[in-house]
């Protein structure tokens, strides 16, 4: 997310991974969020740091022994033993926020809470990027060992400016698909089957291939799954995809159509055809397959039935 310095775009950006493992019905996960401040926070903090880990110089790995001159903040992060042991009582960056970035963290668990996303504040996170600011975050699993972060991001508000843009604020988090499954093996979760395909619209010919893409983009931006042809397959083998693909509609698309200004939508399980303006078929479509998913329900129980007809959703 690119512009926005606010703590709801932070907590925004947090929820869309949130969002990302509730789909998948992936439990176990934890949310760590801290705030490594703006670089003024981190130059007084820094020489807090500095101050401490220079009185355990003969303990640190020769990693971390660089790390101390040049970027102190990364030593909290190093995975040796003795490094890790040492860092614990180490100062806290949450001690060294300015008033400013001290309200935006605040802000930020506020939105979290307020979108109902547990969290614990870990102040050991950091990020070893100087363009980092303020929030970071990861989300950690214990069903996959030492491996456990399976999503990590934060705020980086100088990196735009650092390559050579205008001063933008952004944020953002990366997610890796390695880990993601090993997480879901362990926990026994397959991936969710695609969703069905609402209408499938068969064009005839290259004119009516435009007006399909047209139609399709257009029913897309109003939720509905749509496809169409984009291999050049004839008109047969485009029926026979659009039944592999599970399509709950058809309609074929061609230049007497196109004259007439009307396609025929077919309820592939019914088998019941309609007849719909083009110019009108985004629309007209969605009040169509309403209608047919209340006469499938019939005289539902529950409104619960209905929901889930009308979504897809299986049992």
């Amino acid at each position: 997310m690119f512009g926005s310095a606010a703590p709801q775009a932070d907590a925004e950006v947090i929820s869309v991974a949130y969002q990302i493992f509730e789909y998948l019905q992936i439990s176990d996960l934890k949310l760590h969020i801290n705030s490594i401040g703006c670089p003024g926070c981190r130059k007084n903090y820094h020489a807090a740091l500095k101050e401490y880990f220079e009185g355990y110089r003969g303990e640190l790995c020769p990693t971390c022994l660089e790390r101390l001159d040049k970027n102190p903040m990364r030593i909290l992060d190093c995975k040796s033993p003795v490094c890790k042991k040492i860092a614990e009582g180490s100062p806290v960056i949450l001690d060294y926020l300015c008033d400013e970035c001290a309200e935006h963290f605040e802000g930020v668990k506020k939105f979290l809470g307020a979108m109902g996303i547990e969290f614990s504040v870990d102040p050991r996170i950091v990020r070893g990027l100087d363009y980092y600011t303020r929030t970071v975050f990861e989300f950690v699993s214990d069903s996959i060992g030492a491996q456990g972060t399976v999503c990590g991001g934060g705020r980086y508000d100088g990196l735009v400016e650092e390559l050579g843009g205008p001063k933008t604020p952004a944020l953002g988090f990366g997610m890796g698909t390695g880990r993601l499954k090993m997480l879901m093996k362990a926990q026994g979760i397959e991936l969710p089957e695609d969703n069905e395909c609402d209408l499938y619209i068969a064009p005839m010919d290259e004119s009516a291939l435009l007006k399909a893409m047209e139609i399709v983009s257009d029913l897309r931006s109003g939720g509905i799954h749509a496809q169409t042809d984009v291999v050049g397959r004839s008109l047969k083998a485009q029926m026979k995809y659009a039944d592999k693909i599970g399509a709950r509609y058809t309609a074929v698309l061609g230049s007497n159509e196109l004259e007439e200004g009307t396609v025929n939508v077919k309820n592939m399980k019914t088998g019941r055809i309609t007849a719909i303006p083009v110019e009108e078929l985004g629309e007209k479509f969605i009040t169509l397959s309403l209608n047919d998913a209340v006469g499938e329900i019939g005289d539902a129980e529950d409104s619960a039935a209905l929901i889930n007809t009308l979504f897809g959703k299986k049992e």
